[in-house]
């Protein structure tokens, strides 16, 4: 939940409430980067009886699919970050 700062000493908690939420954020991409990834690798070779226009699903999956996530990843942060720190700013020029 968002802090509503009201003086000078709530400033310290928006910067810890700002920190919090880009700390789970960051964790939980994380995570789902490295699940991904690590699932693609560990069941490559299952993966690989598969084929999807003549590829390899498991080769597929490693070469093409994980870069794109890292790309949506990357630019879901970003939106999320950037938002973020609009809010914030919003909330400390309320501080007297």
């Amino acid at each position: 939940m968002m802090p509503t700062p009201s003086s000078p000493d709530d400033q310290e908690e928006l910067v810890l409430w700002y920190w919090r939420r880009t700390r789970r954020l960051t964790f939980a991409l994380l995570l789902l980067w490295f699940a991904f990834n690590l699932g693609a690798a560990w069941y490559a070779e299952a993966l690989n009886t598969i084929s999807v226009g003549g590829v390899p699903l498991g080769f597929l999956l490693l070469s093409t699919a994980s870069p794109l996530l890292f790309t949506v990843i990357a630019t879901v942060y970003a939106i999320a970050i950037n938002r973020w720190e609009r809010q914030a700013r919003r909330l400390d020029d309320r501080i007297p």
